[in-house]
């Protein structure tokens, strides 16, 4: 609130090309794909797979109207594992994204030449990592947070963004998790506490819009 009253800011000005920065989190093959670390130790990985034709889309409209693109990976090993980390009960029995292994590389989308990769070894992407002065030295302002698990890594990145005073938009079918009602949960409590909840349609609707912008105010020759 500024002197009393509540600031509403359109989603379009919040998704506007020059301040957003996409963020793709963990899609990476242990937690993906049907012969990953997940998926061998029983978990239903399906609607990671079934994301990945929306969220190729929103990147590829993405990188179309010069919006950055932030592809983060998880990555673990001798160094990074801690003993708190290796006493959880799941981990004794599923390592994951073991450092230089098939599991630790990405599945269904991939950095293009004009994107950045972060290597995280926690949940949140921004926890150990150079991910704020990468946002801040390219003047970001807003936070797409896509990607894998949504009530893990994708709901600790987005709440660590809007603590730090970043705009957070998640669209809901651009991220995934492996149970439809912690999705559901999940999702609801992001947009109750931290940021938009929306589609991929709706944040390329608003890209669209800021390119015909943009071309108004320098029209072509």
């Amino acid at each position: 609130m500024i002197g009393g009253s509540v600031v509403m800011i359109e989603l379009a000005e919040k998704v506007h090309p020059r301040h957003t920065a996409v963020l793709v989190v963990d899609m990476q093959n242990d937690y993906c794909h049907p012969d990953g670390a997940l998926a061998r130790n029983g978990t239903h990985v399906a609607s990671t797979d079934a994301i990945v034709p929306r969220l190729a889309a929103l990147l590829d409209a993405a990188r179309g109207s010069a919006t950055k693109v932030i592809f983060i990976r998880t990555t673990h090993d001798e160094w990074t594992d801690s003993l708190a980390r290796k006493s959880l009960p799941r981990l004794k029995k599923m390592p994951v994204c073991r450092a230089g292994t098939w599991g630790a590389e990405f599945y269904g989308v991939a950095p293009g030449p004009n994107d950045y990769v972060i290597t995280k070894h926690r949940y949140s992407a921004f926890l150990g990592t150079a991910l704020d002065l990468v946002l801040r030295s390219n003047g970001t302002r807003t936070l797409i947070v896509t990607g894998v698990s949504t009530h893990t890594c994708v709901d600790c990145t987005a709440r660590d963004g809007f603590q730090q005073d970043y705009f957070v938009v998640v669209p809901a079918d651009c991220t995934a998790t492996y149970s439809p009602q912690v999705q559901e949960a999940t999702l609801a409590n992001l947009e109750r506490h931290y940021g938009d909840v929306s589609t991929a349609e709706e944040i390329m609707r608003a890209w669209v819009q800021a390119g015909e912008e943009i071309e108004e105010v320098i029209p072509s020759k």
